[in-house]
């Protein structure tokens, strides 16, 4: 009997994303490290399995971000334009 194509196990792996990523496509950054809270400044170590972005800050309840990760680097990019606008 054929098999049918449940789309798993697609030759770019789960996500589609490729190597290095992770589901949704999204970048791994290994253990380690810290989570940071964008808005009180918060940094607690990372749990190893949870990502930092489903987390919530224990100061002031807003989602944490990984450090060094593309969402840490746009807030500190935006907070440096906002020092430098007259």
């Amino acid at each position: 009997m054929p098999r049918k194509n449940t789309g798993q196990g697609s030759r770019m792996g789960m996500g589609g994303g490729g190597a290095g990523r992770g589901r949704g496509g999204g970048a791994r950054m290994g253990g380690g490290g810290f989570c940071l809270c964008p808005k009180c400044g918060h940094r607690e170590a990372h749990e190893a399995g949870m990502p930092c972005i489903e987390a919530r800050c224990p100061s002031c309840g807003s989602a944490m971000v990984r450090e060094g990760s593309p969402h840490h680097r746009e807030i500190e990019l935006r907070r440096a334009r906002q020092n430098t606008e007259p």
